[in-house]
């Protein structure tokens, strides 16, 4: 489909400067420190929640970063400061972004204002009223503008990220540990990923000069195995017939990318060496965008769907092996909260009682909590004549894993009417 003369402008001059930091040794910001700066939302950030640009918008608010100096990661439109009580500096330049819209929503007139409104349903999963939506036959571009959270007057400077490298580590052995592709570690300098045998085969682990490029290559070549038929299906990977011609480029480009995305999330830092590594692909990279320079937004999209893949079936893997393995563990706490959820005890508001024992619990197992914990409580209240949906909001809203535990004297009494409800 034929994009937006200004979308397509705003690409093309966003590939031309992408191809001048490849043409400059900087390809895709390598050994520049921003890499590790993932853009989110000033607004969500603010309200204590994480909100993500992802794909080509990440791209190109990185570049933004870079070019402008900017070391506050988070990002806004003019709106969302206004919202805020903020206001945005005189002369403030910011940055075009894209945004898809594939369903819109279904409204109806009302009989009674013969207006047009909103339809809503129920969510079968928090009993809430949400609007209804129906998917578009092509979907519709929108162009916004968002500026840097250093542009913005009235609001606290960003508090630093704290890295903590064990859980880089953690991440990115479990991410080789369920590699759905056999890793050999049988080179002496090439690393590579065997289509036809689905099998990855790097230099051994002590040979790199740094671990951060062992993880970075050994991402890189995970990446390509996404995109085998048994998985993501990917055309560059499947129709790819070898090194220099146009489609081997193409899927090397999503590889970087993915391993690009995986490094920025997980604190992994590349530098000279992961250059050095990559200068047989600069010239083919250049030449795939000037042919087409949409290939850098198809590469991008195509990128953080092979990172899902990755985090959803071998980093997450191990969580979900721990629950399962925990289960027993699980239902003994369970049937003990269960057992103790009455009214007030000894002056012990039932949610305090009920957060008390949670808290123990987690202090045994820090990840049970979201995934399975509070399904199996929701469960057995709810067959106990407990009123489902107050049961989830009481959960959301005093859920120790968002509440510190000093906190938990000041919680509100709860009514014996209404539940585990305010």
């Amino acid at each position: 489909m034929a994009l937006p003369e200004k979308i397509q402008q705003q690409r093309n001059e966003l590939v031309q400067q992408v191809i001048k930091d490849i043409q400059s040794g900087k390809p895709f910001f390598w050994d520049s420190g921003y890499i590790s700066k993932r853009p989110r939302n000033l607004l969500k950030s603010l309200q204590g929640k994480d909100q993500y640009y992802n794909g080509i918008n990440n791209i190109r608010l990185i570049l933004a970063a870079k070019h402008f100096g900017f070391e506050d990661s988070r990002w806004t439109t003019f709106k969302q400061a206004q919202e805020l009580g903020a206001k945005i500096q005189k002369g403030a330049k910011g940055i075009h972004i894209e945004y898809w819209q594939y369903a819109k929503p279904i409204m109806e007139i009302n009989p009674n204002t013969k207006k047009k409104e909103q339809v809503y349903v129920i969510d079968e999963e928090t009993g809430k009223k949400v609007p209804a939506y129906v998917k578009l036959d092509y979907p519709i571009v929108k162009n916004y503008v968002v500026f840097n959270a250093s542009q913005v007057e009235g609001i606290k400077k960003e508090i630093p990220l704290k890295i903590h490298h064990e859980d880089t580590i953690k991440s990115m052995e479990d991410m080789i540990q369920h590699s759905e592709a056999k890793i050999y570690y049988d080179q002496d300098s090439k690393n590579y990923y065997s289509p036809s045998n689905d099998e990855i085969h790097v230099v051994s682990k002590e040979r790199f000069k740094t671990l951060n490029n062992f993880y970075a290559t050994v991402a890189h070549e995970i990446a390509h195995s996404t995109g085998a038929k048994n998985r993501l299906n990917r055309k560059t990977l499947i129709e790819n017939d070898g090194f220099g011609n146009t489609i081997y480029a193409k899927e090397e480009l999503r590889a970087e990318l993915t391993s690009m995305f995986l490094a920025q999330k997980y604190n992994i830092n590349f530098d000279k060496n992961h250059y050095e590594n990559h200068v047989a692909y600069l010239q083919s990279w250049i030449k795939a965008l000037q042919d087409d320079p949409n290939e850098l937004f198809r590469a991008a999209s195509e990128a953080e769907k092979a990172m899902q893949y990755i985090e959803t079936n071998m980093i997450g893997l191990k969580q979900e092996q721990t629950l399962s393995n925990n289960e027993n563990k699980i239902d003994t706490n369970k049937l003990t909260i269960i057992k103790n959820f009455k009214p007030k005890q000894n002056g012990i508001s039932t949610t305090q009682l009920y957060l008390k024992m949670a808290q123990n619990l987690l202090k045994e197992h820090d990840d049970i909590w979201q995934q399975d914990f509070n399904k199996k409580i929701v469960s057995e209240l709810q067959n106990k004549g407990k009123n489902v949906f107050d049961i989830k909001q009481a959960i959301i809203k005093y859920s120790p894993v968002n509440m510190p535990t000093e906190e938990l004297k000041n919680i509100t009494k709860l009514s014996q009417n209404k539940s585990l409800s305010r």
